[in-house]
């Protein structure tokens, strides 16, 4: 029974072991061991670490094997300085964080009087040792550095190993071979993922600004307890501000004067499509300066050392075409109801008083059809349609439907916003210290007509265009706080909300009519489909160094509200066509020497013409659970859903080349509700 249970908890051990890695978070560590000349450990050595950039400071001391360890530092260059007596003071400069890691850094003291500094190179491992997770950073110099022609940062996700893209769009990408759904990703902290389409893994609704982007890192394969909400973990930061003002601009354009037309443009005789480009902005950060009101003291607040501020503007224009070639617009014969085609003879045996050529049908003036004259209704229809001007199209049959080619023009533009506050308020007193950060994005985004995207322009120049806007933000407040040098807590709230609209220029006046084969409806059949999320999130996790172990316990609470609207079908369509009780009495007896290929080509003519009516259909919707169906209603639904999850782990570091880490999470998913109470 004794070795039963060893053998069970040695399983244990195991499994977690590798089931834990470095945490989803927006911060980074430094970890180390002290030594003497002769390699002896150094107990009680006194240990800052001060950030390059703002000048903040954290303190711990060694502990008895010689080890420290200080957790939740902002991703930058950090100087460690290591004090004990009887040792030289040692500084190690330029020592790098990067967020989701842990530094790993060996200081070997020097005998000597207190007072005496010599600056030493510490030795920081490059290879992440104390975590079997495999995480790659994206820094600075990457995010600026490599080509991105869209200027977002996760693009750059393709250069991690175990991520596959699809084509071109890293969007779409898999980890792992698992669905897009098994992505997480965060921006400083909180959930920046489309919470309504979750097909997309590589998408953040604030569209990160590749100026206002410090790094990120992405985890695949195994991750720590405190991450959750999929397999893969994108971990985002925003740049912040530092003791010194920084800032740059840029331009860059696109323009096709600069390309060449494509070889079946050329062909079909249209033009270059436009593709113009402008893409320009800039960022500025430093410290803060405002100011002070209170009594006495300087007039001045200098917020070096204490408060910064960044901020990034990006502005993107595309002007740009799209080629097309419509299929089925009937020429202007036909829409008479002259129905030509090329007619063949028989030679077995030859008929003497047939003559091969172009052969015309009156197919108004057959007696087998039902009706005789031309539909007013779809006399007018069919007038706003052009006429066609080539037959280079796969229905085209060269007489009666041909096609329309030109080239659709579309806009885009997009407004990128990215502010952050960080403001050191209590530094290091018998309360603690505490810095608080405050991170807000904003993307303005309108596409008209939505072309590229999601193809619903107008059917034909002059018509009804489809478009799209799109107005999604993201807040993230946080309280980050020290208490001595072994206790952190880390307080987050995110919320998200994006309201984005799919419209229409204006609505419809008329039923819409389709027929297979043939263009009828000159309007744009699409209908509004306006949506909104909106995510809040909570998290609390505190940090317990002690001895050789690292504690981390939290709390994930998250509420997703989506409300969505619908359109779809509230406007007439009537679907035009031929059956048992209602057809065209065009046979192949109507078209001498003909085929039944073309019998089908001049039934849908003639259907088109006289407006033979196969179906119609509205869609209904109701406006409260007692109103019963309200005809021209847009379909209303409401969508909630809770989602909870507590974790704890600890980072045993039980020898100097020996670090085990192990964990438990649990999340609660909650049973998705319809507060509106519109279900059906």
């Amino acid at each position: 029974m004794r070795k039963k249970i060893f053998r069970l908890l040695a399983a244990s051990v195991a499994v977690a072991l590798f089931q834990v890695a470095v945490a989803a978070q927006t911060t980074g560590a430094i970890a180390g061991t002290v030594s003497d000349p002769n390699g002896a450990i150094v107990a009680g050595a006194s240990v800052t670490i001060k950030n390059n950039a703002t000048g903040l400071e954290r303190s711990a001391t060694t502990n008895g094997s010689g080890s420290f360890n200080v957790d939740t530092l902002q991703p930058g260059n950090y100087t460690v300085i290591v004090e004990n007596k009887g040792f030289k003071k040692s500084i190690a400069p330029d020592v790098k964080v990067s967020v989701s890691l842990n530094s790993q850094v060996n200081i070997t003291l020097e005998i000597g009087v207190e007072g005496e500094t010599v600056t030493v190179v510490a030795s920081q491992e490059t290879i992440n040792t104390s975590s079997p997770s495999l995480t790659n950073v994206i820094n600075t110099r990457q995010v600026v550095d490599l080509p991105l022609g869209d200027r977002n940062p996760l693009g750059l996700a393709a250069l991690q190993a175990g991520i596959a893209v699809i084509g071109t769009d890293t969007r779409g990408a898999s980890v792992g071979g698992l669905r897009q759904t098994a992505t997480n990703v965060t921006q400083d902290g909180i959930n920046a993922m489309d919470n309504f389409v979750k097909t997309s893994s590589f998408f953040a609704i604030s569209t990160p600004s590749l100026n206002a982007t410090a790094e990120f890192s992405i985890t695949t394969g195994t991750t720590s307890s405190e991450a959750g909400r999929g397999v893969a973990q994108v971990n985002m930061v925003t740049k912040s501000g530092s003791n010194d003002f920084h800032g740059g601009g840029f331009y860059q354009f696109i323009n096709e004067a600069y390309n060449a037309n494509t070889f079946f443009n050329n062909f079909n005789g249209i033009a270059k499509p436009k593709l113009r480009q402008k893409y320009w902005g800039g960022d500025i950060g430093g410290p803060v300066y405002f100011p002070n009101f209170g009594d006495g003291g300087p007039k001045l607040f200098n917020g070096k050392d204490t408060a910064f501020f960044f901020f990034s503007f990006e502005r993107f224009e595309q002007n740009r075409a799209a080629a097309r070639n419509r299929n089925g617009v009937l020429t202007q014969e036909a829409r008479n109801g002259l129905f030509r085609y090329n007619r063949t003879c028989p030679t077995t045996p030859a008929d003497p008083n047939c003559s091969n050529g172009v052969q015309t049908v009156n197919l108004l003036g057959l007696s087998t059809v039902p009706f005789s004259t031309l539909n007013p209704l779809m006399t007018a229809h069919l007038g706003q349609i052009p006429l066609p001007n080539n037959f280079n199209c796969t229905t085209s049959d060269g007489f009666n439907i041909g096609c329309y080619a030109f080239n659709v023009p579309e806009l885009t533009t997009n407004n990128k916003y990215v502010g952050r506050y960080d403001h050191q308020l209590v530094k290091g007193d018998s309360f603690g210290s505490h810095k608080l950060e405050v991170v807000y994005s904003r993307v303005d985004t309108a596409t008209h007509p939505d072309v590229f995207t999601n193809g619903v322009e107008a059917p034909f120049p002059g018509g009804i265009n489809a478009f799209q806007s799109s107005n999604r933000n993201l807040i993230t407040p946080a309280l980050i706080s020290n208490f001595g040098s072994n206790w952190t807590n880390v307080l987050r709230y995110g919320r998200q909300w994006a309201p984005v609209i799919f419209d229409r220029d204006s609505p419809p006046t008329a039923p819409f009519i389709s027929l297979p084969g043939v263009l009828v409806n000159y309007d744009n059949a699409n209908m509004p489909q306006p949506r909104e999320t909106v995510v809040n999130q909570w998290t609390d996790t505190m940090s317990w160094a002690t001895g050789n172990h690292l504690w981390k316990f939290g709390v994930d609470f998250q509420n997703v509200l989506v409300k969505s609207f619908n359109s779809a079908g509230t406007n007439k369509t009537i679907q035009l066509g031929t059956n048992a009780a209602n057809g065209s009495g065009i046979t192949l007896a109507s078209l001498p020497g003909g085929s039944n290929a073309l019998v089908t080509n001049a039934t849908t003519a003639y259907t088109a013409i006289v407006g033979l009516l196969s179906s119609a259909s509205q869609t209904l919707n109701v406006t409260s659970p007692t109103s019963g169906f309200v005809p021209g209603a847009e379909r209303t639904r409401f969508f909630q859903e809770k989602d909870v999850a507590l974790f704890a782990q600890d980072q045993w570091r039980a020898r100097s080349n020996l670090t085990l880490s192990y964990g438990l999470r649990w999340d609660f998913m909650g049973v998705p509700t319809v507060p509106n109470g519109l279900s059906i």
